[in-house]
């Protein structure tokens, strides 16, 4: 008997942390999506280019609103590289330049991206 309650204790733990987990993902896809519409309009404008590690870079002048947002994009991507990189036995960092050459294939022309050996162009 005590075992059995044991083991309902146990997956209902599980059965929590497993939605706790999903509300996460789901609120990180929410952030991404917010941010979305700006990001797009500071590449467009070329104050903002995709680096070769994965994450976004200013490269003009931006309000302290705008640098907030690329700063809690680059955080969100940190931690979506981070993840994947537990799953395929890697490092964030690898996982990053694996997602830089991925942003670079799809990227709108005029976007500035950095090329692997670090010099900027634009697409």
């Amino acid at each position: 008997m005590k075992s059995k309650r044991v083991l309902i204790l146990l997956v209902v733990a599980l059965l929590s942390l497993t939605a706790a987990a999903s509300a996460q993902e789901e609120a990180l896809k929410q952030r991404f999506l917010d941010r979305k519409p700006l990001l797009d309009t500071l590449k467009g404008q070329g104050l903002v280019g995709e680096n070769n590690l994965g994450k976004l870079e200013a490269r003009g002048a931006l309000n302290p609103q705008q640098q907030q947002s690329v700063d809690a994009e680059n955080a969100d991507r940190e931690t979506v590289y981070l993840g994947i990189s537990k799953q395929v036995g890697s490092t964030p960092l690898d996982v990053g330049k694996r997602r830089a050459a991925k942003i670079a294939e799809v990227a709108s022309p005029g976007h500035w991206l950095q090329h692997p050996d670090g010099h900027w162009y634009q697409k």
